[in-house]
């Protein structure tokens, strides 16, 4: 099902939030650990890398060849061409002790953003919807720790709580984003690892990092485990299909809960991994705010 092609040697303390570009064949992601954004251009492999304004936690494509860029200070305007930042919105303004984390965009151009407490696991995280024109909807609240974060067909939205160990499913209202109809998709309580990021095949199929698992599980429709791409390291974060013809699976990894002896074990942990694989992903929207 798959085969891995490259490892650049990134060496990032907590990888996560992959996303292509397809207007510019570019990769992105974060090492939200070490505030720093990187960029990969596919054809020959240079790397860029910009600070991010604060602790990061989500990217997705806007208009103009720019990416909005999730942080604990809030939502911003991103130029690659020039390196500056744009100030657009605080989707929580009135919680400094929270930061962003996981961030896609849906079909109809809407930015779904998680949020997270830096004082530990706490119950204080939120799900928002971000429209045109900065009109912001908390549409979950209690969660620990926002992930898993794909828009499937028939207007339904996966997300998980890693805390709690389960993705679940849900209907989406388009005209407001309201959730409803929550059921279980997945339930990870008997393992060792946690559900983290996520990536929607053509085909339909489910790829969900497992964070302490040391893979890449492939779910289908019904939640049934059809494949999985184990990786030599334990923290994988999350994963997205890029490349030209989307064909190639990109999966962040960290060290970040490796103790010393785990780090001099798992040399390859903070790496950025990549696959060839005989599906292709979806096209990332481009967000309209």
């Amino acid at each position: 099902m798959t085969a891995l092609v490259d490892v650049p040697a990134v060496q990032m303390e907590l990888g996560e939030c992959p996303l292509w570009d397809h207007r510019h064949n570019r990769l992105y992601w974060v090492d939200i650990i070490r505030c720093t954004l990187f960029e990969r251009d596919w054809a020959s492999g240079a790397i860029r890398t910009w600070p991010l304004p604060a602790l990061g936690g989500g990217l997705g494509l806007l208009g103009d060849d720019e990416l909005i860029v999730a942080a604990q200070t809030g939502l911003f305007r991103f130029s690659p061409n020039t390196g500056q930042y744009r100030f657009l919105l605080h989707p929580e303004p009135g919680m400094p002790s929270n930061r962003l984390n996981e961030g896609k965009t849906d079909d109809a151009g809407n930015f779904w953003i998680g949020s997270i407490s830096t004082l530990g696991r706490r119950p204080e995280g939120a799900l928002y919807r971000v429209s045109a024109g900065g009109l912001v909807r908390q549409v979950l609240s209690g969660i620990h720790v926002p992930n898993s974060l794909v828009f499937l067909p028939d207007n339904q939205l996966l997300f998980s709580d890693s805390h709690l160990k389960a993705i679940w499913r849900f209907q989406v209202d388009l005209d407001d984003g309201t959730l409803s109809e929550r059921q279980v998709f997945v339930d990870d309580r008997a393992l060792p690892s946690i559900p983290d990021g996520a990536a929607l095949a053509q085909d339909g199929t489910i790829w969900n990092a497992k964070f302490g698992g040391g893979r890449v599980v492939v779910h289908d429709q019904l939640a049934k485990i059809v494949g999985e791409v184990p990786l030599p390291v334990s923290q994988v974060t999350s994963c997205a299909f890029a490349g030209p013809e989307l064909d190639h699976l990109v999966v962040t990894t960290a060290k970040r809960l490796l103790d010393d002896d785990q780090r001099r074990i798992q040399t390859e942990a903070g790496n950025l991994f990549i696959f060839k694989t005989d599906v292709s992903g979806r096209r990332e929207p481009v967000c309209s705010l």
